[in-house]
């Protein structure tokens, strides 16, 4: 991958964030897909260079969003329906065990993306294009430009 400088784009608004989020986009220029292939996520966006893949824990968020979704929406409702007699409880069990493995699976992206959204409408000064020329606070991409002006 050549080795792209941060450019400047406009201000990003609360309500772009949320329409690049929905469209698994970068939060940044909103013009990169957050994917190269189904399950792997660029470390960088191809377009502006602004850092996605921040590194190890920041993978917690989309795992929550995941769990979260898979257990309100599929097991959960499906074990209660088998626990009170509405269905047998060995199709609730297979139903949920079967949930609880291909709905992460389908959800990955869409909750990357979702994780990304949230954080960074709700830390809008740390996305690159919202900072101003000077600022260096709380910079993830700091590596990297260090990197570039060597």
């Amino acid at each position: 991958m050549e080795d792209l400088q941060l450019q400047p784009t406009p201000n990003v608004t609360r309500r772009q964030l949320l329409m690049r989020g929905l469209h698994c986009q970068c939060p940044n220029c909103g013009q990169a897909k957050l994917f190269k292939t189904r399950l792997r996520i660029h470390r960088y966006c191809p377009k502006c260079g602004m850092r996605i893949e921040r590194g190890d824990g920041y993978y917690l968020g989309p795992l929550c969003i995941n769990y979260g979704i898979a257990v309100f929406t599929v097991v959960l409702p499906t074990l209660l329906l088998g626990f009170f007699g509405y269905i047998a409880i060995k199709l609730a069990l297979v139903i949920a065990f079967t949930g609880a493995l291909l709905l992460p699976l389908r959800l990955y992206r869409f909750s990357w993306s979702c994780w990304l959204m949230v954080y960074y409408i709700c830390l809008p000064h740390e996305l690159h294009a919202n900072r101003t020329e000077d600022c260096d606070d709380l910079s993830f991409e700091e590596e990297r430009r260090t990197r570039t002006k060597q």
